[in-house]
């Protein structure tokens, strides 16, 4: 590496990363994961502790979106099931919405659109996208926090936070009972009731982003949005100009703690070593580990591991 060139940095967003439980807490970890931790030990906390704003959100921030308060938004719409909570309904993900019925279903909302000045269009990967201009901050929770959890009634600070409760409440009402949720239900896939509305800001702002790694239909939506590359593949090697940042978002909602340990030598062994050879040859400025969905008192929100830090001997390991 020349002297004074430009080194990127890599950042590997991992929701979950702090997230230990089960039985195997107390059994000694596999040699990769306890690799993981030394590293994890040597890096530096910064950002203060616990972030819990989703990946999602995170990747947003970190890839130059910005929250907007007037003119043309874009918002992520999943299709979601709601069931009854103890106070609230509960939004909960749907299996694949096959295009007969996403038609037949936005046919009957298509009046509810028309008075909310929005429109539905299909993104990259088949992921539903709601569009509007208005006053307003609004955006919502992002999937990984808000789903399986009760949905609160959000603040109607402004006209758009107006208009888009005006608009899920009419969606709700347009598709119940709706032939194809009736199907659906027969079917065991579970209703269409709504749609979960969730806006990154609107992208443009400064940022040493180039390539964003992993996050599935929903990074590569982001990364499109912000005109970045995108990989499929977590363990891609950076891009060439610009920072890279990773997701791995398997670890927020492993099934067991045994699958859980599996993940983390993955992660240790195919994301996080190659780049590792990188930083201590001083081709990568620095990596980043962040868990954004760490809340305070689970350990640190986000960590960074400069060549220096390596030989940071005497610092305690920290085991994820």
């Amino acid at each position: 590496m020349t002297a004074g060139a430009w080194r990127p940095t890599v950042a590997y967003l991992l929701p979950g990363l702090w997230a230990r439980s089960g039985p195997l807490e107390a059994a000694a970890p596999p040699r990769a994961v306890h690799r993981l931790g030394r590293w994890l030990g040597r890096a530096r906390a910064y950002g203060g502790a616990g972030l819990a704003i989703g990946w999602e959100a995170a990747l947003a921030e970190r890839i130059g979106y910005r929250p907007t308060a007037s003119g043309a938004r874009h918002f992520l719409a999943s299709p979601v099931q709601l069931t009854p909570g103890m106070k609230d309904l509960v939004a909960h993900p749907v299996d694949a919405v096959e295009e007969a019925e996403r038609e037949a279903l936005w046919a009957a909302a298509q009046p509810e659109l028309e008075a909310a000045g929005a429109q539905l269009v299909m993104a990259a990967d088949g992921l539903w996208e709601l569009r509007m201009e208005a006053e307003g901050e609004v955006s919502g929770l992002p999937p990984s926090l808000g789903l399986g959890r009760a949905m609160s009634a959000p603040p109607l600070h402004g006209e758009a936070a107006r208009r888009l409760q005006v608009l899920t409440t009419g969606l709700q009402m347009a598709w119940f009972q709706h032939p194809v949720n009736l199907q659906r239900e027969r079917d065991g896939r579970g209703a269409v009731h709504g749609l979960w509305l969730w806006s990154p800001g609107r992208p443009g702002a400064e940022s040493a982003a180039g390539r964003v790694c992993g996050g599935g239909a929903l990074g590569r939506w982001l990364a499109a949005g912000a005109g970045l590359d995108w990989q499929a593949d977590p363990a891609a090697a950076p891009v060439a100009q610009g920072d890279t940042v990773v997701v791995v978002d398997a670890l927020a909602a492993p099934p067991t703690p045994e699958r859980r340990l599996e993940l983390l030598e993955s992660v240790a062994t195919e994301v996080v070593a190659p780049r590792m050879r990188g930083l201590r040859r001083g081709d990568i400025k620095a990596l980043e580990f962040i868990d954004p969905q760490a809340e305070p008192g689970t350990g640190p929100g986000a960590l960074a591991l400069g060549r220096g830090d390596l030989l940071a001997f005497w610092r305690r390991a920290r085991r994820p």
